[in-house]
Order: structure tokens, then C-alpha cells, then sequence
């Protein structure tokens, strides 16, 4: 589980696509519903370019992608395909360069690495000859990496709708779901003080950040939400009677 930055791709003016720029917004929303699908490269043979310029210099380890029917592809930075990422996790690839991938979303670490831009080319598409299509794509760094998983007991994610129920005359309802978004509890127990003050951090920003539970570029449950801390910070209460039992608390995470 880790906190991270928000995503530094955040506004229309940093794409430069070569193909279908009338869909390429597409990528900045987090919904299934919506994709960047290229026009006229629904051919094995062509290769579709996605590039996203920062505004500054930006430090990058950590990539997203959803909705996404890519098979060959690279990921790199500073406009070179040399410029490779180095992943940290187990995946297909050491490097980012797919050659037969049949994942559709993959949360993708890497040796954190200066850039000014990252660049996606989509070579094939695993039902070939399809139009290339992604849907959410992020890039960003690591806040907080936790330094244990919580339990079971301890961890409650859902997804809330917020909705309007209509009672009928017969007694029946008919439900109308406005949206839904993700929420969560974590609660900890004998953390040490420093993951204590790494938490605070985070907490004491009062902004939106970037929450993942289970990171990994396979079989990944795309739980992987923009969210804001709310409530108190209660990290300094004793876990037991002694201090050396560290501290105890709760993290309340609603999406934004």
C-alpha cells in the first residue's frame, strides 16, 4: 500500500497524441467508461505515440495504466526510447518494454528518475489489428510507502453510491445511482514513530493525494483511487501501556 503524489498529468495542454486528438482527454478521466482510442491505426503495423510534457523537471517511479489493450509497447522518458524505466517489481520485463502482454490495467514501479516527459508506444494490440486504446493513465512518485499491510479486520474499502430512492405507491422502490465512490478505513496498531510521522505528513497537507492497495503489474485490482484524509490524526495514542508498544491510530480515505 502506498500514498502517492497526484498525478503530474493533469491538464489537456501536456498530450501530444499522432493520433485521434479529439478522444485524447479521454486519458485524464478515471472511469472505465472513457478511453483514448486511436483513428485509423487499427493495424499491427503502425504505432501510436502518447506523449505527456511536464511543465517542469519531475521526479517519476510510479506509472498506471487502465483500460488499456496494448500487447507490444514501451514506456520511456524524455522523448528516447532508450530512456527505458527500470522497474522494481516483477513483470514481464525488467525494462519497460513489453513485447506479448495480455494485461489490461498494471500499476508499475520503477527506480525513480528525473524527466521532463513520458512517452507511450502502443505497437500492437492484443486482439490484433484493433484500434490502440487506454484508458487512465497516470505518473507520479511515492509519498508513503507503508511499512506493513494492515489486517483484514483492519482494512474496509467500498464503494458508495450516492443515490435517490423513489418509494412507489405499492410500496416497491426504484433506485436512481447519481454516483459511486470509493472509500476506506485503515486502522494500525505498534507502528513505529517514524511511520507515525511519515503518516502525518501526508494528513497535515490538507490536499488530495493518490491512494493504491495492492500495486502490481499483474492480475492488478485497480484499486487505485484520488482521495483526501479526513478527520482527526490519532497516531500519538500508546498501543499499549508501555511506549514500547508504539502508537495506534486510524486513516479515513473518501474519494474526491
Amino acid at each position: 500500500m502506498e500514498f502517492l503524489e497526484k498525478n503530474y498529468f493533469n491538464t489537456t495542454t501536456q498530450y501530444v497524441v499522432n493520433s485521434n486528438t479529439l478522444s485524447a482527454d479521454n486519458l485524464l478521466i478515471k472511469d472505465p467508461a472513457f478511453q483514448y482510442v486511436s483513428s485509423g491505426f487499427n493495424n499491427d503495423a503502425t504505432t501510436t505515440t502518447i506523449t505527456i510534457n511536464f511543465d517542469a523537471t519531475s521526479s517519476v517511479s510510479r506509472l498506471a495504466l487502465q483500460g488499456f489493450n496494448g500487447k507490444k509497447f514501451n514506456l520511456y522518458y524524455n522523448g528516447a526510447t532508450a530512456n527505458a524505466f527500470s522497474l522494481t517489481t516483477t513483470a514481464a520485463t525488467t525494462t519497460s518494454q513489453w513485447t506479448n502482454n495480455s494485461e489490461t490495467a498494471m500499476f508499475i514501479k520503477a527506480t525513480s528518475v528525473n524527466c521532463t516527459s513520458v512517452s507511450l508506444d502502443i505497437y500492437s494490440t492484443q486482439s490484433a489489428n484493433s484500434e490502440k486504446a487506454i484508458g487512465y493513465f497516470y505518473m507520479g512518485d511515492t509519498k508513503v510507502t507503508f511499512d506493513r499491510i494492515p489486517t483484514a479486520k483492519n482494512y474496509k474499502p467500498k464503494k458508495q453510491p450516492k443515490e435517490v430512492a423513489h418509494k412507489l405507491s405499492d410500496g416497491g422502490v426504484r433506485l436512481h445511482i447519481i454516483d459511486t465512490k470509493f472509500n476506506t478505513k485503515i486502522k494500525f496498531k505498534y507502528i513505529t514513530e517514524s511511520f507515525r510521522d511519515s503518516l502525518e505528513t501526508v494528513w497535515a497537507l490538507k490536499d488530495s493525494f493518490f491512494f493504491v492497495a495492492f500495486e502490481t503489474t499483474t492480475s492488478w485490482d485497480e484499486i487505485f483511487y484520488e482521495v483526501v484524509w479526513s478527520g482527526p490524526f490519532d497516531f500519538y495514542q500508546w498501543s499499549e501501556d508501555s511506549k514500547t508498544a508504539n502508537f495506534s491510530g486510524s486513516i479515513t480515505l473518501n474519494e474526491v
